[in-house]
């Protein structure tokens, strides 16, 4: 339960992240003639759950330690958001980039296991 707070964040920050992507290129902010900023609705939706995730990310910020939280979470994210990619968008993973994946995942088991002192 205590961590409830994070797994939240993981699910506002990577379903913003998502829906920015699912929404494309639907953003359009102009300054001429005043002020004009239009978007789509997956683009919207994104962009209100990715405010959700800042707010909650705030809270994070203040209650856990600053240095084990920051480094984990952020792996957890790419590594989602990596997933996300090659499921629903079927991007392509390169060899680098699974080396820097598992990179990540090493980062966050040895941080993980180090931390459990």
């Amino acid at each position: 339960m205590q961590y409830l707070l994070i797994v939240i964040y993981l699910i506002f920050t990577t379903g913003g992240i998502t829906f920015m992507k699912l929404g494309g290129d639907s953003l359009h902010l102009s300054f001429q003639g005043g002020f004009s900023l239009s978007m789509g609705w997956k683009t919207f939706l994104g962009f209100c759950l990715y405010l959700v995730s800042f707010l909650l990310w705030q809270r994070i910020v203040v209650r856990y330690n600053l240095s084990m939280v920051v480094p984990i979470v952020n792996g957890i994210v790419q590594l989602a958001i990596l997933v996300i990619g090659l499921t629903l968008f079927k991007e392509r993973l390169s060899t680098l980039s699974m080396v820097g994946a598992l990179t990540i995942i090493a980062g966050i088991v040895l941080m993980a296991f180090g931390s459990a002192k």
